[in-house]
């Protein structure tokens, strides 16, 4: 799980005003799937955050002071403004809790990726995309993309287990003559590429996508053995969009 809002606020306690509202705006950006706020929302999670004097704080004055760090991005059907960090806010946030310089492409597929998982409606496979999130977060590129295969993987069984054991027996047969499903757990004794081979034969996706799928789990591959392969955030990016562009968007 993500550091709480009051974990976070508390590596800046006693620091000024704007530096904490600031925090709040970085903290639901990153981990919150918020890209915007009011000043309202803000104060809000300043008092739950048990941070000293937030009831008293004007944070609409700090949020309009604070220059280049922010940007109003509309306002809330009841006329409130609703503020946006800009690059230069997320700069300052880090300088001030000490956290590595981000690369902007990773930033923007935590992002991503964090909208995906609220469209996911196994459990299973959102945990798992939930961790692979994780992974995203601290540049751990080769387990981000080991947990987003492992979670694609797991819908598709789900979607196959749909189908029914007996004519998920069918299908497996094909691949394996001694294959016998009788519960959803029988699905761990194959082959995740016979498990694509079914999907494709039961519709649960279609040949293009089954080859894309297919690349997507050699590149599992190479991230889940040890080797001398590291993949860049682009190749990361890339086999997170493949996934998520068949299954879940």
């Amino acid at each position: 799980m993500s550091m709480t809002l009051v974990e976070f606020l508390g590596v800046v306690k006693g620091q000024k005003r704007e530096t904490l509202a600031l925090s709040v705006l970085y903290w639901h950006e990153r981990y919150g799937s918020k890209p915007s706020m009011t000043a309202a929302k803000v104060k809000s999670a300043l008092v739950q955050a048990r941070v000293a004097g937030a009831s008293k704080a004007n944070v609409p004055d700090v949020l309009a002071k604070a220059g280049a760090n922010v940007n109003v991005t509309g306002n809330t059907p009841g006329g409130a403004r609703r503020w946006e960090l800009t690059a230069t806010g997320r700069a300052a946030v880090r300088l001030a809790h000490d956290l590595p310089e981000a690369e902007p492409e990773l930033e923007h597929g935590v992002g991503e990726l964090e909208k995906v998982a609220t469209k996911i409606a196994n459990l299973d496979a959102k945990k798992f995309i939930q961790e692979a999130i994780q992974c995203l977060s601290v540049d751990a590129l080769r387990a981000a993309i080991v947990f987003v295969w492992v979670g694609a993987i797991a819908d598709i069984k789900e979607r196959i287990w749909q189908h029914g054991a007996a004519y998920a027996t069918t299908a497996f047969q094909k691949y394996n003559p001694k294959a016998q499903l009788r519960t959803y757990d029988d699905l761990l004794k194959f082959q995740e590429s016979d498990i694509l081979n079914v999907a494709q034969d039961l519709g649960v996706i279609d040949k293009a996508q089954k080859i894309v799928l297919g690349q997507a789990l050699d590149l599992r591959n190479q991230c889940g053995h040890p080797n001398k392969y590291w993949p860049t955030v682009a190749k990361a990016k890339a086999h997170i969009e493949d996934i998520a562009g068949i299954l879940w968007v």
